[in-house]
């Protein structure tokens, strides 16, 4: 089992923006890999591709330390396969506050996943005056649900991301499980690396698409691909489970928007995502 810091590495080939990775398996949904880790995969190539040792030509300019990914907005071309591909980090804009970068995942010299990014340097971790957060959720505790299992029953196959993040829908939010979706749109749980090691600000990516489509509590449960994912990481989570909503927006025809937001165990909101998703009915 490979955590999620050895399984979003990629590694320089020695062209300047170009890097190589293997996407690991154990990170997908039925047959395709998950969205937010492949987003992730991507953030994690940027920030590496943009490190000091990778940037010290641009040291003057005031950009070293824009190593964490504030907005990733990422389209889906088509669905890699798991095990070699390759990543293209173009630098669009170096400045002073932030660098802007457009990160492309080829496999077999097919483009698969395409992302622009904001990266900058790391929030400060106390609060300011007149800052505007919303207030956590209220969850069941997190020992109080039960962990979703790696197989499923609604034909979509196996879950061999549910092996390695400790996901929980709290138990109002399971009702679509036994065809009893509550018909509000909305999902409710945790979320935890199995390995227990700490959420980073690359890894909230892979937890704000965590959760099972919302469409599923209105009782839609065909397959649901993303089309389009926007992401903005706002703060380095604090140890221990994430608690995550993510409900429908808008559903016309074979298309639904979602919205989630994630909290961390400190009560902090950490990240928020909204995603253009298909609707296989």
């Amino acid at each position: 089992m490979l955590d999620l810091v050895k399984a979003v590495a990629s590694s320089p080939t020695g062209e300047a923006g170009h890097r190589s990775l293997v996407l690991d398996e154990q990170w997908g949904i039925g047959p395709k890999l998950h969205g937010g880790y492949l987003l992730a995969v991507l953030a994690q190539a940027a920030v590496d591709e943009l490190s000091p040792d990778q940037a010290t030509e641009h040291a003057d300019r005031g950009s070293e330390g824009h190593g964490f990914p504030q907005a990733v907005t990422g389209t889906f071309l088509r669905a890699p396969d798991p095990g070699p591909a390759d990543v293209d980090v173009t630098v669009l804009r170096r400045g002073r506050g932030a660098t802007q970068v457009r990160v492309l995942l080829r496999q077999e010299d097919r483009p698969c996943v395409e992302a622009a990014m904001v990266l900058g340097r790391t929030p400060d971790p106390t609060p300011l005056d007149g800052d505007v957060s919303p207030a956590p959720i209220a969850v069941t505790p997190f020992d109080d649900c039960e962990r979703r299992p790696e197989n499923t029953d609604d034909g979509r196959g196996g879950l061999p991301i549910m092996r390695v993040v400790d996901t929980r829908l709290q138990p109002s939010s399971t009702g679509f499980l036994a065809g009893r979706p509550s018909g509000e749109g909305r999902l409710t749980g945790w979320a935890e690396l199995d390995t227990r090691e700490p959420w980073s600000p690359v890894g909230l990516l892979v937890a704000l698409d965590i959760l099972p489509p919302a469409c599923f509590d209105l009782g839609i449960y065909g397959w649901s691909p993303t089309m389009s994912l926007t992401a903005h990481v706002h703060a380095l989570p604090a140890p221990g489970p994430l608690r995550i909503t993510q409900w429908l927006d808008h559903l016309v025809g074979d298309r639904m928007h979602e919205s989630c937001r994630v909290w961390d165990a400190t009560g902090r909101m950490v990240g928020q995502a909204s995603q253009l998703a298909a609707v296989r009915r």
